[in-house]
Formats: C-alpha cells, structure tokens, sequence
C-alpha cells in the first residue's frame, strides 16, 4: 500500500488509486505464478537462516505497530510503515486521539484470546476453545457494540457491506498508460515479498516439525 500512495493520493484519486492497487494486485499473481510455472522455486534456496529469522522479525514488528492504529481507535493514522513515524503518530495522538471505549473492547478480547489460546495449549482435548475463540470474538463484540451504541462514541464500526457478489473488475486493470509499468514494478515486488513471507513461515514449521521444504510448491 505504501508504494501505491507514493504513486497516487487515494483522497483526490480513488478511481486511479483503485486502478492502480488492481493493477499490482494482478502483477503479484502473475509474478508467483510464473515462479511456479517455471519452476523457480530453487531461488528460496538462496534465502539463508538469519535472513528468514530477521524477516520474520521484522515482519512481526511492523505488523503488531500497524494493529495499534484499531487498538487505540486512533483516527489520523500515519501511512508510513517505519518504526519511527508509527510511533510518533502513536504517542502524539495520547491525549486527543486514544479512544478509551475502543482500548476497553480491544483489551478485553485480547485476552479472552490469549487465555484461549493457553487453554487449548494445555489441554489438547480443548483445542477447539481456542479454534473457536476468533469467531466467537467477533460475534461477542459486534452484539456488545450494538446493544451500547458504542459506535456514537467514537468506536469504529464496519457499517454497511453492500450484499451479493463483487462486479468484475479486469475492466478497472490498467494495461496500457503510464501506470503499467508502475503497478507491474509494484506487483512484482509484492509477489516476491509474499513469496518470502510464505517460505519464512514454513521453514519455521519444517524446522520445528523436521521436514524439508520445497519451493516449488
């Protein structure tokens, strides 16, 4: 998403902005199959230990900054993925832009999934607790918000979601343009991106359960 607001303003060009996101989207699907098809996937080889321990890491990291924006009910959200900018953004929204009703709801679900997830650990016969805890997660607050109008009080909500199947939109793909040649560059780094993210996982799992990985698959 970074690299697509670096491109287009999605606030005074959605239509493009939107353009462009299919565009990189079909790009990254394109770049992975193609490693697929050509059976490419020797170059995950090249991916050492250490390399897939700090994406991992790092990946972990960005992720857990990026789930404060909802934790916190924080509105003006920085678009920036850096340490330093979320942080900022974090910390110079405490006094005006924390919402406590959101940090209430999100704390509390938290570890209601958190003690799920040390039940189905220490019990193996209890798994579905914690297989199960996600959904009734979502169910619980979405009826708790409902019944106390959280939503006038600056908890944010999903809203409406337009029913039946989504239009097509290979129509909205830009192949020809100035922006082709963007959204390919874009997609192509996505798809690599995915590609590594998909492998650091499961070298993670083969290491743990001893079991060898191949990577054109």
């Amino acid at each position: 998403m970074h690299g697509l607001i670096d491109e287009i303003d999605p606030k005074t060009h959605p239509l493009e902005y939107s353009r462009l996101a299919f565009t990189a989207t079909f790009f990254a699907g394109v770049t992975q199959a193609a490693l697929g098809f050509l059976r490419l996937g020797f170059v995950i080889n090249f991916l050492s230990h250490a390399v897939i321990i700090g994406f991992m890491a790092g990946a972990a990291i960005t992720i857990a900054l990026q789930q404060l924006k909802g934790f916190l009910g924080i509105a003006n959200f920085t678009k920036k993925t850096d340490i330093v900018s979320v942080l900022k953004s974090v910390f110079g929204n405490v006094h005006h832009g924390w919402n406590w009703q959101t940090i209430l709801i999100a704390a509390s679900f938290l570890a209601f999934l958190l003690v799920a997830k040390y039940i189905g650990k220490r019990n193996k016969k209890l798994f579905w607790v914690s297989a199960i805890a996600p959904l009734i997660s979502v169910i619980m607050s979405t009826f708790f918000v409902y019944i106390t109008h959280a939503d006038k009080h600056g908890v944010a909500i999903v809203k409406n979601i337009k029913k039946g199947i989504n239009p097509p939109s290979a129509n909205l793909i830009y192949f020809t343009g100035p922006y082709l040649a963007t959204g390919f560059r874009i997609g192509a780094v996505a798809g690599m991106i995915g590609l590594t993210e998909a492998v650091a996982i499961g070298r993670t799992f083969a290491a743990v359960n001893d079991y060898q990985i191949d990577g054109n698959k």
